[in-house]
């Protein structure tokens, strides 16, 4: 019995039955029968093997509908509501709050026997356009129900909550690298860590994330990102705010390098600060990949690859979410004001094709977890 079958049979979550098929699958040397086996093992399951959690943000305009939900039968340990239960979705017009769609994406975790993350309780995007011009007062008062509102509508449901989103931006210097926005103007920078104490006070079993983007690859802007986030951290952190972990949401570009040694000390610098990690929104940008549909799969799937290896030999990292479930629901696909192909081809950036079926990247991302190591750390929370 090799070392890392010997740890994975020791993982208590792991059945006689489960143990007998991978190892026939690992022993045989049969390439086909190793794809087989791939095909029936979910992601959810693999990741739970390692004490981590695999899951995917959706819509409930989509969730219900196949492929998309035998996918999520299949491969969900954990579902994020992609919009549902962003503030502005809730409530567009004042004092109008609608939770239907929040609501339908409650049920579907619920259906499937899966944890909900929230996300977000405060993001300067989702900020209803009424209060663009609200008194700091107003603004204030409106922030702070409609996070107590939401929070005790799902407590007990929630494994953890993105209370704040996206308040970094590397660029502006003379700001300490914090994005000027309404929150910043009406809330203030400042009062930042109150958001986190509220949501304490709201649902104390929850974990609680801040969530953001640009901090994964090794360009001097996710340099700057990387930067900003820690000064950020370090400070909340003199100051005792109740956060839990750090939400990386991960939207991966092919045009940017990636450093695996990079990438292992944030997440020792995130570490030392006491903080578990959660990839939050993960996927692929191929934009300005050149090559065939097979050329650029491949190059997507080897990034997903090295991105996971790294992160799940790190005992920090406790959670993997898929922003969307396959390419025609991926919001880099119906984003009409994002990047997009010279040759107006959608792109790629899921592990499932159109109509479902698993592309190289479904591949590399079960080769990742199924070689990941057990996580077990005694420096942060192991809540999984």
């Amino acid at each position: 019995m090799t070392e890392q079958m010997a740890k994975v049979a020791s993982h208590k979550g792991l059945q006689r039955r489960d143990w007998l098929g991978w190892a026939a699958a690992l022993c045989a040397g049969n390439t086909g029968m190793a794809r087989a086996e791939q095909a029936r093992e979910g992601l959810g399951e693999l990741a739970m093997r390692t004490g981590r959690r695999y899951g995917f943000a959706v819509d409930p305009s989509y969730a219900n509908k196949e492929p998309v939900q035998d996918i999520l039968r299949q491969h969900c340990g954990i579902v994020t509501a992609e919009n549902a239960m962003k503030w502005r979705t809730i409530e567009g017009i004042f004092g109008v709050r609608d939770y239907a769609r929040a609501d339908r994406v409650a049920a579907l975790a619920a259906n499937l026997g899966m944890p909900l993350r929230g996300h977000t309780l405060a993001w300067h995007q989702s900020t209803p356009g009424y209060l663009a011009n609200a008194t700091t007062d107003g603004f204030v008062k409106a922030q702070t129900a409609h996070l107590q509102e939401l929070m005790l509508r799902y407590k007990g449901r929630i494994h953890t909550w993105d209370v704040l989103n996206e308040v970094i931006d590397g660029e502006r210097h003379a700001y300490g690298g914090m994005r000027e926005s309404v929150l910043s103007a009406r809330w203030g920078v400042d009062r930042y860590p109150e958001l986190f104490e509220l949501a304490r006070s709201a649902d104390p079993e929850a974990k609680l994330a801040y969530n953001d983007y640009g901090m994964e690859q090794d360009n001097d802007w996710c340099e700057r990102r990387r930067t900003a986030l820690l000064r950020m951290l370090e400070s909340w952190a003199k100051r005792k705010v109740p956060v839990d972990a750090m939400g990386l949401q991960a939207h991966l570009d092919l045009s940017r390098p990636f450093s695996a040694t990079r990438l292992t000390l944030f997440l020792d610098s995130l570490r030392d600060l006491g903080l578990t990690v959660q990839i939050t929104e993960l996927d692929v940008r191929d934009a300005d990949e050149a090559g065939d549909v097979p050329a650029r799969d491949a190059a997507v799937a080897a990034l997903y690859k090295d991105f996971l290896s790294t992160c799940l030999s790190h005992p920090a990292v406790e959670m993997i979410v898929m922003w969307n479930v396959t390419d025609k629901e991926s919001w880099i696909n119906r984003w009409p004001h994002g990047r997009h192909r010279a040759d107006a081809q959608p792109m790629r950036p899921t592990l499932f094709n159109t109509d479902g079926r698993p592309k190289p990247a479904f591949d590399a991302v079960a080769t990742a977890l199924r070689q990941a190591e057990i996580r077990f750390d005694k420096k942060v929370s192991r809540r999984v």
